[in-house]
C-alpha cells in the first residue's frame, strides 16, 4: 500500500480487488471481498469464470483510522480493512484561506 489511512478521506474514490466465487442467474458474480465477511453479488460480463479477479470501485463514506477500518459505498455499504484496498484516487479539494475580517 502506497498510502496511509490518514491520507484517505470521504468522497475519495477505492479500488477493491474481489473474487469470483460462481456466477449467479442475471448476469451477476456472487464474490469475495477480503475481509469483508457478508456474500456480495455484483455485474459481471457474460465471460467471466469463478476465480476470477475483479476490480470493485466505490466511495468512501466512513475512516475509522483507530480501527483501520474503510466503508466504501460501491452498490451497498461494504467496511473493510485499510490495507485491502488496491486502488486509491482523491477527490480534488479545494483550499481556501480563513478570514480574519467579518463581510
Amino acid at each position: 500500500m502506497a498510502w496511509e489511512i490518514t491520507d484517505i478521506n470521504i468522497g475519495d474514490e477505492v479500488t477493491l480487488t474481489v473474487t469470483v466465487l460462481k456466477m449467479l442467474d442475471g448476469g451477476r458474480a456472487s464474490v469475495s471481498i477480503p475481509s469483508y465477511g457478508f456474500s456480495y453479488s455484483i455485474p459481471a460480463a457474460k465471460k467471466t469464470q469463478p476465480g476470477d479477479e475483479l476490480q470493485l470501485r466505490g466511495e468512501v463514506t466512513h475512516v475509522d483510522e483507530e480501527d483501520q477500518k474503510i466503508t466504501v459505498k460501491a452498490g451497498g455499504l461494504i467496511t473493510v480493512d485499510a490495507d485491502t484496498i488496491t486502488g486509491w484516487t482523491p477527490v480534488p479539494r479545494k483550499k481556501t484561506a480563513f478570514r480574519d475580517e467579518a463581510d
